[in-house]
């Protein structure tokens, strides 16, 4: 049962990873990321050089290797990305087996395996330059590093080998790096160390000197030399408008719906521990077992306690995103697996549990409303308007006509800045970040210190007509930033109005990109041979 259930595993996670990469939607995100480490890979520095609202260890790290997935345009990305993804899905797995005894571990390994790399939701928001995978490899990672550090401490007793702790905290700090709610993690991990110092060491010390270096890697040029722009990038997300106690409870209700094998698991989790009749039944299960005390016990109550304090967090925001929780789950499965392999004696019985889990973590994949999202754009009454192609490939089809368009000119006006990565084209300053980049209510000097854009700046650069081709969708000009309200009807058409002056329309491209909608693109007259 247990071989049966790991291969499922291991070929549904390729498939559906590869299904993911290919069909999955476009995503608005995918430009800004990786553009963003393009800048980088040319030697631009986040929030010195272009405006950029996250951590900055992503950039940089695809920006290391550019040169790699670059000639795919946002296919290369999707394709590291989802290495990076499925890598993480892994480091779930290795974290299972070190919560349970080793003749245990494999089936750990494998329910942890399933309920995240057999998660289609999960699969798909790893597969897409968001950045969620990278700050799952490096969280998962760190953690199952310092396992390896306090198993090493547990067999020598030597103080030496807590040491080890110092790049696990330092991977952790990373991950923060990448999404700065992570952080919340290092006083959890910190203080659980702490006060376990009798079995673990000087653990917490070296683990909270490799997180406080890492901090300082890679936060510390930012707030030296940066400060202003760097803390007006990273409270973009405050100011929004938002706190609504229906946002969180539907965004509480769709982090459920996404990842229900793991909330089942989870309840059935709570009920075993704390019903009495459970805690009776729990109690028989382990002396059935053999009354062994699982190598590691203390690690499922350390990664429920983190999970929960980013994931309370991260629900508070103002607009609580239910993607926002993917880089946990990882974390979530792992003490899950642990459990389950723990509570169960017979060595078939768990291999039926396993083969279960994988079952039931597919069929929840099969029911995703994702799967809908990606082949159909909308029910038109009694009629399904299906896709056409993938996103993807639209893309890729868009971005061949910009370039010919364009000649040669590698400058591309626009706002959907996926399009310019997939043409291998540039954006005028200020845009890096497409709609999220424009901020009315700065002015110009500030405007200009931040990398962003104003209205006066925005008239600027239309009138200017900066490259060949232009290029918007419903996206273009369009949000206000940071309160992310809609652009005033008038501004909108005015700013239409001035891009009419200089371009004239070439193609209207229907159902592009993030959310289907209509795409736009526009020549520069003196590009057509028309009249100024």
């Amino acid at each position: 049962m247990l071989l049966l259930a790991a291969f499922m595993a291991v070929v549904a996670a390729l498939a559906m990873y590869g299904f993911a990469v290919w069909f999955g939607n476009l995503n608005q995100d995918e430009g800004w990321y990786l553009y963003a480490a393009r800048m980088v890979a040319a030697g631009k520095q986040p929030y010195r050089d272009f405006f950029f609202t996250q951590g900055p260890v992503m950039p940089f790290v695809y920006g290391l290797f550019y040169n790699i997935w670059s000639g795919g345009g946002v296919l290369g990305g999707r394709v590291l990305t989802a290495f990076l993804g499925l890598a993480g899905c892994c480091c779930a797995a290795g974290l299972a087996r070190r919560a349970v005894p080793s003749q245990r571990a494999a089936e750990a390994a494998v329910m942890a395996f399933a309920l995240t790399a057999c998660n289609l939701y999960h699969v798909y928001f790893t597969s897409i330059p968001k950045t969620y995978a990278l700050a799952s490899c490096l969280l998962l990672g760190g953690y199952w590093l310092l396992t390896l550090c306090l198993a090493r401490h547990k067999r020598t007793r030597s103080h030496m080998s807590c040491m080890w702790a110092l790049p696990a905290g330092l991977l952790v700090a990373l991950a923060a790096g990448t999404r700065l709610s992570m952080g919340a993690l290092l006083p959890v991990t910190v203080l659980a160390l702490a006060f376990t110092w009798r079995r673990t060491g000087a653990a917490f010390f070296w683990f909270a000197l490799g997180g406080f270096l890492g901090l300082v890697l890679v936060y510390g040029p930012a707030l030296l030399f940066m400060r202003e722009q760097f803390i007006f990038s990273q409270t973009f997300h405050t100011a929004r408008g938002g706190h609504d106690p229906m946002l969180i409870v539907g965004s509480l209700s769709r982090t459920m719906r996404a990842y229900m094998p793991a909330f089942m698991l989870l309840a059935g989790y709570l009920v075993f521990h704390l019903w009495p009749v459970c805690k009776g039944r729990r109690k028989a299960l382990l002396t059935e077992a053999g009354g062994i005390e699982h190598r590691g016990g203390l690690w499922p109550g350390v990664w429920m306690a983190g999970f929960s304090a980013v994931f309370l967090a991260q629900m508070c925001s103002p607009y609580p995103y239910d993607d926002y929780h993917v880089p946990l789950m990882g974390l979530l499965a792992a003490a899950l697996a642990g459990w389950m392999v723990n509570s169960v004696a017979s060595r078939v019985r768990r291999g039926q549990v396993c083969l279960v889990v994988v079952f039931f973590s597919l069929a929840a994949s099969f029911a995703s409303p994702l799967l809908q999202e990606w082949f159909v754009i909308r029910q038109d009454r009694f009629w399904t308007v299906r896709r056409k192609v993938p996103d993807l490939v639209l893309l890729r089809s868009v971005a061949r006509d910009v370039r010919a368009l364009s000649g040669a000119d590698r400058m591309l006006f626009t706002q959907d800045t996926y399009l310019a990565v997939e043409a291998g084209m540039s954006v005028p300053s200020g845009l890096e970040m497409g709609p999220f980049a424009y901020f009315p209510a700065l002015n110009d000097a500030e405007a200009a210190k931040h990398h962003v854009m104003n209205k006066s700046r925005m008239i600027e650069l239309l009138g200017a007509a900066p490259s060949a081709v232009a290029a918007y969708s419903g996206y273009g000009f369009s949000i206000n930033s940071p309160v992310m309200d809609e652009v005033a009807f008038e501004d909108r058409q005015l700013f239409l109005s001035l891009l009419g002056k200089s371009y004239d329309f070439v193609q209207e491209v229907p159902a592009f990109g993030q959310n289907s909608t209509t795409l736009q693109i526009l020549a520069r007259r003196r590009v057509l041979g028309s009249e100024d």
